[in-house]
């Protein structure tokens, strides 16, 4: 099982971490928030394996420099 929460930098980072993870990991759980005014964005994230390591692939493929807990 992989959790993490992301922290993406701006909206464009979030919206494409979103829509990835949405559409190539359907049985991943996802819990996103954002405000556009404070420049605040986070993904809560968590997925049970077997896709857990296939998703943490994809992150340090797609997203590596995106901070994550």
């Amino acid at each position: 099982m992989a959790s993490f929460t992301l922290r993406p930098a701006d909206r464009t980072e979030f919206d494409s971490l979103l829509g990835g993870i949405v559409q190539q990991f359907p049985d991943a759980h996802v819990e996103a928030a954002h405000n556009d005014t404070w420049a605040s964005y986070r993904l809560d994230v968590s997925c049970e394996d077997p896709s857990a390591g296939p998703l943490i692939a994809w992150l340090l493929d797609t997203h590596a420099n995106c901070p994550r807990t």
